[in-house]
């Protein structure tokens, strides 16, 4: 066992093992406010077409608060134990999945004749750009990757075992991971965008329930593989791909992307199986609680 496994437990440390749920909420509050700062006062969104300051310092969050904890970021799943078949089983499911919603997505669509083009489009802020703005989207894609992997499924996935099952652990926070993405209603609301999405209730509906279900898919790919790795490459590849790829029909432009992402998202959840049997084929350990070290114990 680690010499930090039989160290004394500084106080944040033994708060978070009393009190993992309040522990992850105050974490959330803290991106929260981060994210309020980004988008509404600064609103670096509208500028650069991505919210970098709160990604950034949100991902910073997450390493200190796993430093101070007496942690490393080897115990939120971000290590190189079975690196390989984590990253090919992430790449392999959310290719699969992608693959389905934009199938389905033409298929259905074939009378609206479809046309499929690359360009760099923030979907939510709206902002568009060259192959500068490509790379500029690419690099916050990873660092909001790991920004939201490390907190809602490393942190949050494992500490929230302490005190919860396997699923209610991931269905704590798979809702907490799609409450996070309702301030961009409010954005909308805001800039007067929200009849573009639907109205209020539309708008709401589709930011809370697509996040969900993601979310308690790539929940249950960490929670069962050990491994933010898995999640964290799913993550990268479905954000880049519905930011650059885009399904142009005589409605518009990605007018069936609620058909593309109900498809895209249902896969990922089916994959949850998939994953399963993998997981037990390349002896992926499930996360244990907060308390208990595992990866340490078995590197």
């Amino acid at each position: 066992m680690s010499d930090r496994a039989s160290a004394p437990a500084s106080s944040l440390q033994r708060f978070a093992l009393e009190k993992p749920i309040l522990t992850g909420l105050v974490l959330l509050a803290i991106a929260f406010f981060l994210k309020w700062i980004d988008t509404f006062v600064l609103r670096l969104d509208e500028r650069l077409g991505e919210i970098i300051l709160c990604k950034t310092l949100g991902f910073v969050m997450v390493i200190v608060f796993v430093r101070a904890a007496g942690r490393s970021l080897r115990d939120i799943g971000l290590h190189a134990r079975r690196l390989g078949p984590s990253l090919l089983i992430g790449v392999v499911i959310m290719v699969i999945a992608l693959v389905a919603g934009y199938g389905v997505e033409i298929a259905v669509q074939l009378p609206k004749q479809p046309v499929i083009h690359f360009e760099a489009i923030d979907p939510k802020a709206g902002v568009t750009g060259g192959w500068l703005f490509v790379l500029w989207m690419i690099f916050s894609i990873f660092v909001n990757s790991f920004m939201e992997e490390g907190l809602f499924r490393g942190v949050m996935g494992r500490l929230f075992r302490i005190k919860l099952s396997f699923w209610r652990a991931n269905v704590l926070q798979a809702f907490l991971f799609a409450i996070w993405h309702l301030p961009w209603v409010l954005k909308w609301l805001q800039t007067g965008q929200i009849e573009a999405h639907g109205g209020l209730f539309f708008a709401t509906l589709s930011q809370f329930l697509p996040m969900l279900l993601i979310g308690f898919a790539w929940g249950y790919y960490y929670l069962k593989t050990g491994s933010l790795w898995v999640p964290w490459v799913a993550h990268v590849l479905s954000n880049t791909t519905f930011n650059l790829l885009h399904v142009t029909t005589t409605d518009g432009l990605d007018s069936g992307m609620p058909i593309r992402g109900s498809v895209c998202f249902t896969v990922a959840l089916l994959s949850m199986f998939l994953v399963k049997v993998l997981a037990e084929r390349f002896q992926m350990p499930e996360v244990k609680p907060w308390g208990q070290w595992g990866i340490e114990e078995e590197a």
